[in-house]
């Protein structure tokens, strides 16, 4: 008579942990789909197949179950749900990043239309006023790809240079001549 094994260690990778559930499922719902065939196509001599997938189903239940203690992530609710309403929480979460990546693309043209107009009013001012200095900026806004239009070149405070991209794609700083 063998002793019991001791009950493994848990693991505090969740990563991992979470593999192993997934790969238990995947044994599980292979080994149900196996059993459900065999149930099916009961021949002479087959008789003691269902049993035997009906012990491997009970063993991936049990290796489940104890699995469960090392599990400490939360599943949300509305997932839960979604799935008790036989909905593909997958199409869930596709619909909510849309949304977001719609409303942050949003925000960031409203962001980029009122920099351009901060730019043009910053070089009208400059230019109807030339002798008022204008204050210096306490937020320098992060260039964004593609975000400056054609044309649009930033300007330095009070309009002392402007950038713009030589043919070789180095920055050139070219200083403003006065008339």
């Amino acid at each position: 008579m063998s002793l019991p094994s001791p009950a493994p260690s848990p693991n505090t990778d969740q990563g991992t942990v979470r593999n192993e559930v997934e790969n238990q499922l995947l044994k599980l719902a292979q080994d149900l789909y196996e059993m459900e065939v065999c149930a099916g196509e009961v021949n002479q001599g087959m008789e003691d197949k269902v049993p035997e997938y009906l012990a491997k189903v009970n063993q991936s239940f049990i290796n489940l179950a104890n699995m469960a203690p090392q599990v400490t992530d939360s599943v949300p609710r509305l997932v839960v749900d979604l799935i008790d309403r036989y909905r593909n929480p997958h199409t869930y979460t596709k619909t909510a990043l849309s949304r977001a990546t719609g409303e942050n693309q949003y925000a960031l043209g409203r962001v980029l239309g009122l920099e351009s107009f901060r730019r043009q009013l910053e070089g009208a001012v400059g230019e109807a006023f030339p002798n008022v200095p204008l204050p210096e900026r306490r937020h320098q806004p992060l260039p964004v790809e593609g975000a400056e239009q054609e044309g649009e070149q930033g300007n330095g405070v009070n309009g002392e240079h402007q950038q713009g991209q030589s043919q070789n794609g180095g920055m050139d700083v070219e200083p403003k001549t006065e008339a």
